[in-house]
């Protein structure tokens, strides 16, 4: 009797303890995380006008070249989420990179469905754009090392000066390397040949340009581009500068009704979060740049959206 009470018992503790191995010892498959500010601490300054505005702000520092931040919805049936790159021409700077997330059917693997969005796609952002041709076709992507993909496509990004046809590169190689992380290196070809640029080597694989001479100093992530949101408005922002000091300011129409700034990081990338009080209406946040040189602020990215 001893004996048959003690079997079963070890039974039962070895049951519970497998049952919860599998409950917490598994990831849910597409689960997420929301309201998680970054960790550090960030500036701020008072509004610039009688409109309600508060904000708290922090800062999470990354040395990675882009952010950390994944999209805010699961993508429907039949669908997919894939990182896409654009290009903005920045006043006084020139060409350079930011990226959406965009939910779309798939069209063969996730690199294939990403690029082929890059160039049939539209931003959400009406300043993004992409400097390829929207009739470019992705012929095919096929792994040729650990850590390189060759893609084929059947035209090329022409007549863009080199500046822009450097950005257009690079446009392919982030959004490739953002859809498959494993991979580092892109080997471009044109109906299976050398692209015929008179500005680039590419017949060897490409690989990321420096982070901070080809992707944009400030992105806004959030709010998003048309978004409605509730108040207190949730600012995010990824970006470097000058002592990492990132200007925010918000307008309601032609008028400014609230500043603050948030602090990244110098010399590197790192998201940085602050809210701000709105009443209800309609909004356009800009995230400037401070130059660290004089008053002059770099205007770097701009999002309108509904606050209700």
């Amino acid at each position: 009797m001893v004996a048959a009470v003690t079997a079963l018992a070890l039974v039962v503790v070895a049951v519970v303890l497998l049952g919860g191995r599998d409950r917490g010892g598994s990831a849910t498959p597409g689960g997420s995380t929301t309201g998680v500010a970054p960790t550090g601490s960030g500036s701020k300054t008072a509004p610039t006008s009688s409109a309600p505005m508060t904000s708290s702000s922090s800062s999470s520092s990354s040395s990675a070249s882009s952010p950390s931040s994944s999209p805010s919805s699961v993508p429907a049936a039949g669908q997919v989420t894939v990182p896409v790159y654009y290009v903005v021409d920045v006043p006084g700077v020139g060409p350079r990179l930011y990226r959406e997330f965009h939910q779309v059917a798939r069209t063969g693997d996730t690199v294939t469905t990403a690029l082929t969005e890059m160039v049939t796609g539209r931003a959400v952002d009406p300043d993004y754009r992409t400097l390829w041709p929207s009739s470019t076709k992705v012929v095919s992507v096929h792994r040729t090392g650990p850590a390189t993909l060759a893609v084929d496509l059947s035209r090329w990004a022409t007549n863009l000066g080199s500046g822009f046809e450097a950005a257009a590169v690079q446009q392919l190689v982030y959004t490739a390397t953002a859809a498959d992380p494993s991979v580092t290196r892109v080997q471009v070809t044109v109906n299976g040949r050398v692209p015929p640029s008179g500005h680039l080597d590419l017949s060897a694989p490409q690989s990321r340009a420096p982070a901070l001479d080809t992707v944009a100093n400030v992105w806004v992530l959030a709010p998003e581009q048309g978004a409605t949101v509730s108040s207190p408005v949730v600012v995010r922002v990824y970006g470097t500068g000058f002592e990492g000091n990132v200007p925010l300011k918000v307008f309601r129409g032609g008028t400014q009704v609230a500043s603050t700034a948030v602090t990244t990081m110098m010399g590197g990338f790192a998201t940085a979060q602050t809210t701000i009080r709105l009443p209800a209406g309609s909004y356009e946040l800009r995230a400037y740049n401070d130059n660290g040189r004089d008053a002059t602020l770099q205007l770097w990215d701009t999002k309108a959206f509904t606050v209700r």
